[in-house]
């Protein structure tokens, strides 16, 4: 956290701490209002909001590794408090809007309870083993996850042992199941189908991280794809499960 302060100093004074937080509430009630009045048109409502916000995610996802550079020329040292601002805050609230989503839709249950409960429980436990083992293997949720090091990448390595060995991108895979989970707590078809829409910008930004990071380490990156998964380890299932559930 200290480091993260260092790259955006204006959260040290309370009222620019305040003004954040008041600007990430100001994002969170857009996309509530989005969500609400399109889910309103009809059934289909949801799945045409969740693609929307989808898209949304995916766009300012790849525009902020082309800007990274931009900003980083521009405003040298200081170059991420912008780029958190403009870039970050909205991408990090969209794609957890897309996260949650599913969970707020009602309808016809299509599963008895007890299935239900075992599936969340499943999706969660799942999620949070993952990010256990995604800090273990040296990869910070305050640093890495808000894509500090893509605006500065000379100032860290890349991430890739222990479960970076079975998965590419375990983040976007974390967040899938969480996302699962939600589509579970609705237990109706339509928030189970608008669950899987993650999949578009895990896909999207998975592969652009893929590309920037050949640029950074060429053939090193491109052998490392050939070796892992993107997302799903089906080669390497047993393994992954034993990480995760045995942490072994």
């Amino acid at each position: 956290m200290k480091f993260f302060l260092e790259k955006v100093p204006a959260l040290k004074r309370p009222i620019y701490a305040f003004l954040t937080v008041l600007y990430s509430f100001c994002l969170i009630a857009l996309m509530v209002l989005f969500f609400y009045f399109i889910n309103r048109i009809d059934w289909w409502g949801p799945l045409l909001s969740q693609g929307l916000m989808c898209i949304i995610v995916s766009l300012i996802g790849l525009l902020h590794f082309v800007f990274a550079s931009i900003f980083r020329k521009k405003y040298q040292n200081l170059a991420y408090q912008p780029f958190f601002y403009i870039f970050m805050l909205p991408y990090l609230i969209t794609w957890y809007a897309c996260f949650f989503h599913p969970a707020f839709i009602i309808g016809d249950k299509l599963l008895p309870i007890w299935a239900q409960v075992l599936l969340v429980v499943f999706c969660l436990l799942v999620m949070i083993l993952t990010n256990i083992q995604i800090e273990k293997a040296g990869f910070s949720v305050v640093t890495h996850g808000m894509d500090v090091f893509t605006v500065f990448p000379e100032e860290t390595t890349i991430v890739r042992g222990k479960i970076y060995s079975f998965i590419r991108h375990p983040l976007q895979f974390s967040l899938l199941m969480g996302g699962f989970a939600m589509g579970f707590i609705s237990n109706t078809w339509i928030g189970l189908v608008i669950s899987t829409f993650q999949l578009v910008p895990s896909l999207i930004i998975g592969f652009r991280e893929d590309w920037e990071l050949i640029v950074r380490s060429g053939e090193d990156h491109k052998a490392y794809i050939k070796q892992t998964a993107l997302l799903f380890p089906i080669r390497k299932l047993p393994g992954f499960l034993k990480l995760l559930f045995l942490g072994k």
